[in-house]
């Protein structure tokens, strides 16, 4: 067999493993990349659903405790009033009727009268009735009434014949709290308090009767609905203070739980990767060099047929060469010790390393640094390597014609950061790829892996800084690195 013939069929031998290998690594890839959009879309939006759920309830809560809290109040206060009027009445009785007084007794009409004109003559009294033990109106200041008339089904009476002071208020005119001796009371939705004071001996304390009394006390009702606006006020300022609480406590925990969501996605897809990366160098990087050489003395052999077949074969094993760095350099976890680095004389050497590259692709180069140092935290190989993947990813959007790349520097004295901008005059990114552009895996290039960003990112936070990238499609893109200064 002659050594063309037995290159030939090497360099044959050596693509085939190649595509093998290659669409193994496709299928891994991809595995991986649907476990983190997987992971990604199953996370629990706790930040929606504690907006509208905690707002139903506190407003709930808020609800119910204000009208309940009126109610008390509005209660507390009828009831007391109508415990000084009871105690006051009382006191009339005493001193206007005596002991062994008798509603029923001859003669005790003269005196009857005399003890209700003290009665109605109370502040804000619209009238007063008196009912004997059986329910019967004895006397009334509205004539209008009748006595000796009884006026239907009536608890509260019943109950303060008893010995209860009952209580009932209302609005005047209100047909559910109507009543027949609600005639004349007094003008239309005005409140009043019905009062059911009983009547008691002063010497046997046994109740004789019953005194109705109507009030409408515009002072205590101006009161309760100042009791009642400051009670709502105050509910809903609580619950306002509540819910805001709330939210940052929550938007905080929302915030640690993603963090850690992903750390644990990062650090479960760098062990995958780990896994893979160790496969496919045990079992691709050993034969890529055989491979090569085969495909370069192939190419290189006088007369040889088939050139543009070699030279695929070493652009295809190159490719696969940087792939696995990548996946070792992403998958291994570097050193994140930091130290005092100088940014000028870092930035001058990536760029030195790129000149040539540049000039191939007739990309200029425009730096823009301050005069004085600029020193940073971090750690010199790993910024280098970030700055790196930054240059090489806008040299690689240029299009074919070139264009420029420009790189800056700014410093924030408020927040203690640098900023290091590298913007191109490139394709841009695409709307709908910008919140995914740092994906692991996630390029679109076409021969790329989509691991530089994601490297560039990592690399920045475990520094404590930060990667803002703009882009407009068509026209290009500007990626920002904020790192913090010494």
């Amino acid at each position: 067999m002659s050594q063309r013939v037995y290159l030939r069929r090497c360099a044959h031998a050596g693509l085939v493993r190649l595509r093998s290998h290659q669409a193994r690594f496709t299928l891994a890839k991809a595995v991986i990349v649907n476990r983190i959009d997987t992971s990604a879309g199953s996370q629990f939006d706790l930040m929606r659903r504690f907006l509208l759920l905690s707002l139903i309830a506190i407003c709930l809560a808020s609800a119910v405790s204000a009208a309940l809290m009126s109610r008390f109040l509005t209660h507390r206060l009828l009831q007391r009033d109508a415990e000084l009027t009871r105690d006051f009445v009382q006191n009339i009785v005493k001193i206007e009727l005596g002991r062994g007084y008798s509603l029923e007794q001859p003669g005790a009409s003269k005196a009857l009268v005399e003890f209700l004109k003290h009665v109605a003559a109370m502040p804000d009294v619209a009238r007063a009735n008196v009912y004997g033990k059986d329910s019967t109106l004895l006397w009334s200041s509205e004539h209008g009434l009748g006595q000796g008339r009884k006026y239907g089904d009536n608890p509260e009476l019943a109950e303060a014949l008893k010995g209860h002071l009952e209580i009932e208020s209302g609005e005047v005119g209100v047909e559910a709290t109507a009543k027949a001796e609600h005639l004349n009371l007094g003008k239309s939705h005005m409140r009043f308090v019905e009062m059911y004071i009983p009547m008691r001996d002063a010497g046997t304390n046994a109740v004789i009767g019953v005194v109705e009394v109507y009030r409408i006390p515009s002072a205590l009702s101006q009161a309760i609905e100042a009791g009642t606006v400051w009670t709502w006020m105050i509910s809903a300022g609580v619950g306002i203070f509540l819910y805001l609480v709330l939210f940052w406590i929550v938007r905080r925990a929302d915030q640690l739980i993603r963090s850690q969501q992903e750390q644990l996605i990062e650090s479960e897809t760098t062990g995958a990767l780990g896994e893979m990366a160790a496969a496919v160098a045990h079992g691709i990087r050993n034969p890529l060099s055989s491979i090569r050489s085969s495909a370069e003395l192939w190419h290189d052999a006088p007369g040889a047929v088939g050139g543009e077949a070699a030279d695929d074969i070493i652009a295809e094993v190159q490719r696969i060469e940087q792939w696995i760095r990548e996946l070792l350099t992403y998958s291994q976890l570097p050193d994140y010790r930091t130290e005092v680095v100088k940014l000028q004389p870092l930035i001058a050497q990536c760029i030195a390393g790129f000149a040539r590259e540049a000039e191939r692709r007739r990309v200029t180069i425009d730096v823009s640094l301050p005069d004085e140092c600029l020193e940073i935290r971090g750690n010199a190989p790993l910024l280098m390597q970030v700055l790196n993947n930054l240059i090489c990813n806008a040299l690689e959007a240029m299009p074919p014609q070139g264009g420029a790349i420009a790189i800056a520097t700014h410093s924030n004295g408020r927040h203690r950061e640098v900023g290091i901008e590298i913007g191109d005059t490139g394709s841009g990114i695409a709307p709908e790829d910008l919140g995914r552009i740092c994906q692991p895996f996630f390029t679109t290039k076409t021969k790329g892996l989509g691991v530089g960003l994601t490297l560039v990112r990592r690399t920045v936070k475990r520094f404590g800084g930060r990667v803002h990238i703009e882009s407009a499609w068509g026209k290009g893109t500007v990626i920002t690195l904020y790192l913090l200064t010494v």
